[in-house]
């Protein structure tokens, strides 16, 4: 059994709620919020948004090499990989202390 997840729409209404915005007002904020993140990224800077803080990381080109294949055991070449960006999600700490106790997540699955 998976734990139930807050759909977009739940979101923006909840969100409306706590604001005293319009869905419509709600929308168009997270349409933006998102726009900046993808420039943030664009630009290659770090991006902290309710406790996950977003950030494109480099991950470096490799040489080739020999390798070993574990099924037959023979030698093989590795190709080497070139340099390529991906983007990352890290939890803060507060994110995480807000998290349930294990005994309360168990009692929702």
């Amino acid at each position: 059994m998976a734990l139930t997840m807050m759909t977009q729409t739940e979101l923006v209404s909840e969100l409306a709620d706590r604001l005293g915005w319009t869905n419509s007002d709600v929308k168009h904020f997270l349409a933006e919020l998102d726009g900046v993140v993808q420039d943030n990224l664009g630009a290659c800077v770090r991006t902290k948004i309710a406790g996950i803080v977003i950030e494109p990381k480099l991950r470096p080109k490799t040489k080739s090499r020999m390798g070993r294949n574990p099924a037959t055991g023979e030698e093989i070449r590795i190709k080497a990989k070139p340099a390529s960006v991906r983007v990352v999600g890290r939890v803060t700490k507060a994110l995480k202390d807000a998290a349930p106790s294990t005994r309360k997540l168990q009692n929702a699955l």
